[in-house]
This record gives structure tokens, C-alpha cells and sequence, in this order.
């Protein structure tokens, strides 16, 4: 007998756990904390200083 068939969308959300991936993700979220850092800090030396807002 044929074994009944696996959900479509199962299949599809597969591709989230590939290693491959994962460490796009990482880095992708990896870089845009850097560009974070980098934004307020220079902001903070250079701009208006956002620090203030933050307490």
C-alpha cells in the first residue's frame, strides 16, 4: 500500500532548518547588529546623541 502523503507545507518549511540556511541568518542578524552599533555610536559622537532617549 502507498503511504499516505506528507503535508505540503511541511515540505516547504523545510528549508528553515538547513544548515545553509541558519548561518545566513546568523550573519545577515550578525551585520545588521554592527551597523546598529556603528549607527549610534556615531550618532552619539558626532549627531544628536540618542543615549538620552534610551533611559
Amino acid at each position: 500500500m502507498t503511504e499516505p502523503a506528507g503535508s505540503s507545507l511541511r515540505k516547504d518549511f523545510r528549508v528553515f532548518r538547513d544548515p545553509g540556511f541558519l548561518v545566513t541568518l546568523f550573519l545577515i542578524g550578525f551585520l545588521m547588529a554592527i551597523g546598529a552599533y556603528v549607527l549610534v555610536h556615531a550618532s552619539n559622537e558626532y549627531g544628536i546623541p540618542v543615549q538620552d532617549y534610551w533611559r
